[in-house]
């Protein structure tokens, strides 16, 4: 892992978000970039440009560059020496450009609290970012005191989507000295003997070298809702998931499946998008 991002507007969220990098870059080397983006409209009529510049829109890069700046050189990171950089844009667009053409490894990103749940995981810039970026999205909620993971949930799918993010949860493992379990969820839609599972999942350990790790199978209604409850009886500390666009997230958040919107969103998420075929 030689470089981070970490999208940034400010908030408490984010905050947690660049203190997690933090924790990563001093145990790894990795950079640090903060990345503020400054939206403007797509697609803008004269009028639209108008009532932009008059908000004062125009005015915020000065804003953002001092604040930037301020927490950049604060004496606590100068171990790590963060850097920054702001653009004007569509903030989940040109965060996945940027994770793209500068060859980030991860993205650390705020999820925002739970009394804007439906808006920010919906249809926000994180759910989009989780969407659209190729590389592992790590999601911070601002509640965690200290990224220190020790008991990580690697959600197995089927053969072609395990190794997805393995890599990432691998070294994050090694890291933290942290115990990866996978799980492998079998649900009457898609039922597996435990035989099956075990053994495909032992595959998966073994090919990719995992470090300290259990195998479970789990029976549940969904798969959505096994991960969920097998992450909270072991008191898992980060959840590990392939995602294909938005359904992962959406039903790990979503309030019919999780029941407890506050302590799921608590646990810091690492999904990666699955690449099309």
């Amino acid at each position: 892992m030689k470089n981070i991002l970490v999208p940034t507007d400010f908030s408490s969220h984010a905050m947690a978000a660049f203190e997690t990098a933090v924790s990563l870059s001093r145990r790894t080397g990795a950079q640090v970039r903060l990345y503020h983006v400054i939206e403007v409209p797509e697609i803008a009529e004269m009028h639209e440009l108008m009532a932009w510049r008059e908000s004062g829109e125009n005015g915020s890069m000065e804003s953002a560059d001092g604040m930037l700046r301020q927490l950049v050189t604060n004496e606590a990171y100068n171990d790590i020496r963060p850097v920054y950089s702001i653009d004007y844009g569509t903030p989940h667009k040109s965060i996945s450009a940027k994770a793209a053409e500068e060859g980030f490894d991860l993205v650390v990103i705020g999820s925002h609290g739970v009394s804007r749940i439906d808006k920010i995981i919906f249809g926000s810039t994180t759910e989009k970012v989780i969407r659209n970026t190729l590389c592992p999205v790590l999601t911070i909620n601002d509640t965690i005191s200290c990224f220190l993971p020790s008991t990580i949930v690697f959600c197995a799918g089927i053969p072609a989507e395990q190794a997805c993010g393995l890599e990432t949860v691998k070294s994050i493992a090694l890291l933290y000295d942290a115990v990866i379990h996978i799980v492998k969820v079998s649900t009457p839609e898609h039922f597996e003997t435990t035989r099956e599972s075990r053994m495909a999942m032992k595959t998966l350990a073994e090919t990719n070298k995992l470090p300290h790790y259990t195998l479970n199978h789990y029976n549940d209604r969904s798969i959505e809702e096994g991960l969920k409850h097998f992450s909270e009886d072991i008191s898992a500390d980060l959840i590990c998931m392939p995602t294909h666009g938005t359904s992962g997230i959406r039903h790990l958040f979503r309030k019919s499946v999780t029941g407890n919107m506050t302590r799921q969103i608590a646990i810091p998420v690492l999904t990666c998008r699955i690449p099309e075929t």
